[in-house]
């Protein structure tokens, strides 16, 4: 089997998800993983997507295919064999904060002065409760190498979430 990672995307509308999983499917391709949102009307999509060596070649060579018939714009990205990675935990990292720019940032700074891989991340803005204030939230799937300790982790994102008032949580998946 061969891997191809399709990202596409375009205005958001009943029935998208369905047209590009039948052109994956028309062609041999299977979804293997996806990640999708509606961003402000625009729909993200990010698929795994497998097949023999054969079928993944026609759904590369279609795309332009994909792109007139869905209106999405469509790019392939081939995937190499993955590296053998040294072991790791998971954690789910929690953290909420008045939006201010940088929060990304400062988090993902901290995760990488400590080798910490980040697998996964999904944000959000929602107005608070009583203030209306906008409330920035994001959820990350973390990946610690066996080598680093997790009070390292907490130790590097303490003062970093304090400076900035991130009420944090780090969990063991």
């Amino acid at each position: 089997m061969t891997s191809t990672v399709l990202t596409a995307i375009g205005r958001d509308r009943p029935g998208l998800v369905e047209e590009v999983s039948e052109f994956l499917l028309e062609r041999g391709g299977s979804i293997e993983e996806s990640r999708m949102a509606n961003l402000l009307g625009q729909f993200a999509i990010a698929l795994l997507v497998t097949g023999t060596p054969e079928s993944i070649e026609a759904i590369v060579r279609d795309v332009d295919v994909l792109r007139g018939e869905t209106g999405v714009d469509a790019t392939f990205t081939p995937v190499d064999e993955p590296a053998e990675t040294a072991a790791a935990t998971r954690y789910r990292l929690t953290a909420e904060a008045l939006d201010q720019q940088g929060l990304v940032h400062r988090v993902a700074d901290a995760l990488r002065r400590v080798a910490v891989n980040i697998e996964s991340m999904e944000t959000t803005l929602r107005a608070a409760p009583i203030t209306g204030s906008p409330v920035f939230a994001m959820t990350i799937l973390l990946s610690v190498p066996e080598d680093v300790a997790i009070d390292a982790v907490r130790r590097e994102l303490g003062p970093v979430c304090e400076e900035i008032d991130i009420d944090w949580k780090l969990e063991a998946e």
